[in-house]
């Protein structure tokens, strides 16, 4: 088939093209600084001062095997894994944004040891480590696409849980210069759902019910019951009963 630049334009216009500047990053206060920074005006603004962030990415990451044993290898997937998301913050004229996330880094681990090695913060010695559950939320980054091959604006986004910043950048100041002065924050996250991937459904244990779901603890407590009364064996025909029993038992549990 020949290339025919009108039908390469025709397509275009068809389904349109997505920009990379219509977007907005949301980032929830987490537990550990909600009450202290109600008194900073742009926390509920968060979402206008990010300046930039990469999307996520998914990496797959694989093991080599050889099928003969020889030969060039094929690649396998063997897990996957959530890569450090870069954004860039704008500060604000009273440095509202500075503080947000310096606090935040500071109720991950207590880094302000300038009160002597007993100095607490949020019941943290210097450089000991809070609860995750205190300092981790969720951030959602909202892609916007408007006209195009649809009659109605798009909207794209992910949903990422268990955040934390793991990276705060340096800042550059110079007298040359009379740029806009930025943070540059590195996230880390445990959870993603992004729009276009399907919703998991909760099924029951091998598709059984309530009734289903017992029986299956209760397998394991048999097994768990069976294991605690190895004891040693007096002789070999006592092994030998040990070891059916514990088959019997685990065969029922499969």
């Amino acid at each position: 088939m020949s290339f025919n630049i009108q039908n390469f334009s025709s397509k275009i216009s068809q389904h349109g093209l997505a920009k990379n500047n219509l977007f907005f990053v949301d980032v929830r206060v987490p537990p550990a600084i909600l009450n202290e920074m109600t008194e900073v005006a742009v926390v509920p603004d968060i979402r206008f001062f990010c300046r930039s962030v990469t999307l996520p990415e998914m990496d797959m990451i694989t093991t080599d095997i050889q099928p003969q044993g020889f030969g060039s290898p094929q690649r396998r997937p063997q897990s996957m894994v959530f890569p450090i998301i870069p954004t860039v913050f704008m500060v604000d004229s009273n440095f509202g944004v500075l503080k947000f996330f310096h606090r935040w880094a500071q109720a991950i681990v207590n880094y302000d040891r300038s009160e002597g090695v007993r100095g607490v913060v949020n019941n943290q010695l210097p450089f000991e480590m809070g609860y995750k559950k205190e300092y981790e939320t969720t951030m959602t980054v909202t892609v916007y696409s408007f006209g195009g091959g649809s009659e109605t604006d798009s909207i794209y986004t992910y949903e990422l849980g268990g955040v934390y910043p793991v990276n705060i950048g340096n800042m550059s100041e110079t007298w040359e210069t009379g740029d806009l002065m930025t943070l540059a924050v590195g996230f880390s996250y445990d959870t993603m759902k992004v729009t276009g991937a399907k919703t998991p459904v909760v099924q029951d244990m091998d598709g059984l019910g309530a009734n289903g779901l017992l029986s299956w603890f209760s397998s394991i407590n048999s097994v768990a019951q069976a294991i605690r009364g190895i004891k040693r064996p007096r002789n070999i025909q006592d092994a030998i009963n040990q070891i059916t029993n514990v088959s019997t038992i685990v065969n029922s549990f499969k």
